[in-house]
């Protein structure tokens, strides 16, 4: 899945040091090209991500992760543009004021996101 799977939680994790979950987005595409459709699938995303949250499916489908604190996590194959960093910017205050860490990470070919601890 990915940033284009607006209705789907791409990846569930759970962060050994932390113990928090992880709910990542995989963002594969570039900012070059249609980026307000780029902004549009983020906020989505970032959105459903939410959503499964605040709505306790999360809990429900996985009751490991009941209780504990939330991170979205970002991972992109592309720098943010502009307009990506200021949605970015404005969602993490946003979420933090919910208890809801927002990560953004650039993905390097060398390293692979975290492995699924949670079937999705």
């Amino acid at each position: 899945m990915t940033i284009e799977d607006t209705d789907k939680i791409d990846h569930i994790s759970i962060e050994p040091a932390t113990g928090k979950v992880l709910l990542t987005i995989s963002d594969h595409l570039p900012w070059d090209t249609d980026e307000g459709r780029h902004l549009e699938l983020l906020q989505a995303k970032v959105y459903r991500q939410l959503d499964a949250i605040e709505s306790g499916e999360l809990s429900r489908r996985f009751p490991q992760t009941s209780g504990r604190p939330v991170a979205i996590q970002i991972y992109s194959l592309f720098e943010l543009s502009q307009d990506g960093r200021n949605l970015v910017d404005n969602l993490t205050p946003y979420l933090a004021g919910m208890g809801i860490e927002l990560r953004w990470i650039l993905f390097e070919k060398e390293e692979a996101p975290p492995k699924p601890i949670l079937p999705n």
